[in-house]
C-alpha cells in the first residue's frame, strides 16, 4: 500500500484496480483518508503536488472540533454522515462486557447496513462532484476513514465497475494502515487504567474484517437490485454510471 502522506492516517488511493472487464479505474483521481485535521505543512505541499482540489468530508459537525482544517486552493465539501455517535451509544456497553465479539459482530454488520442506507443521497451528491471535472483528483474522508469513507470508497468502486475481491482488499488494507497505532495507543492506556481497560474488545471493534464489506455489497446487489439500483434510488440515472466511467476508468 503505497503512503502519499505520513501525517494523514490511512491515505491511499481508490483507484488502480481492476475492473470486471478488465480494465483498471484510473490512479491519482480518488484518495480516501481518516481526517486531515493534523497534517503537516510538509504534506500539505504534497496535496497540492497531488493536485487535490475537492475534499469530501463526511463527518457531522459535531465531530469536527475546533482543529476542523481548511485548505487553501481546495474546497472542503461537507456531506455528513451523522453515524458516529449511534455507534459509540451502542458499541460502548458491548466493549465492557467480557466474550461480547460476536455481539460487537453483529452490532457492526447492523450498523453498516444503517450507514448504507442512510448514504443514499450523500452517494448520489457524490456522483454529481465527481461529474464535474473541475473537482477531481478528490479526496474524501471521515474519522478514521475505514468504516463510512470504506463504505463510500466501496460504492464509487462498484459504479466504476471494480471486481468484488478488489473492493474488499482495498477495505482491509485499513487495518494496516491503521491497527498499528492503535494497538500502540492501547497498551499506554491499558497501562494508566492499570489493566481494567477492556483493550482486546476495543481492538475488536476497531478492526475491520471483510464480512461487513460482503454485506454491503450483497445488500447492494439483493436489495436495491445492483449499483445501478442503488444510484436510481437517489435520483440520477444510468447514464451518470457510464459517463463516470469514462472519466474514470481506461
Amino acid at each position: 500500500m503505497q503512503v502519499y502522506l505520513r501525517s494523514v492516517h490511512n491515505f491511499r488511493d481508490i483507484g488502480g484496480v481492476t475492473t470486471v472487464d478488465g480494465k483498471h479505474i484510473k490512479e491519482k483521481m480518488l484518495f480516501r483518508s481518516a481526517s486531515p485535521d493534523n497534517i503537516t505543512g510538509r504534506d500539505i505541499r504534497k496535496m497540492h503536488e497531488l493536485n487535490i482540489k475537492t475534499i469530501v468530508d463526511l463527518r457531522a459537525p459535531g465531530e469536527t472540533g475546533r482543529k476542523n482544517k481548511k485548505f487553501e486552493g481546495i474546497q472542503t465539501v461537507s456531506l455528513p454522515l451523522d453515524f458516529e455517535r449511534t455507534t459509540r451509544e451502542r458499541l460502548i456497553p458491548l466493549i465492557k462486557q467480557k466474550n461480547a465479539y460476536n455481539l460487537i459482530d453483529d452490532l457492526i454488520g447492523s450498523l453498516y447496513l444503517e450507514i448504507l442506507d442512510g448514504s443514499v443521497s450523500v452517494f448520489r451528491d457524490i456522483v454529481d462532484l465527481l461529474l464535474e471535472p473541475s473537482r477531481c483528483p478528490m479526496l474524501i474522508h471521515c474519522h478514521a476513514g475505514k468504516d463510512r469513507t470504506g463504505i463510500i470508497s466501496a460504492l464509487i468502486q462498484m459504479a466504476l465497475g471494480a471486481d468484488q475481491q478488489s473492493i474488499i482488499e482495498g477495505y482491509m488494507a485499513s487495518n494496516e494502515a491503521l491497527l498499528p497505532s492503535y494497538k500502540r495507543r492501547l497498551i499506554i492506556s491499558k497501562i494508566l487504567y492499570l489493566g481494567f481497560l477492556p483493550a482486546n474488545n476495543i481492538l475488536y471493534a476497531i478492526t475491520v474484517r471483510s464480512n461487513n464489506i460482503e454485506s454491503v455489497i450483497e445488500r447492494v446487489i439483493t436489495f436495491y437490485g445492483g449499483i445501478e439500483g442503488y444510484l436510481k434510488s437517489s435520483g440520477p440515472g444510468m447514464s451518470d454510471f457510464k459517463e463516470l466511467r469514462e472519466r474514470f476508468v481506461i
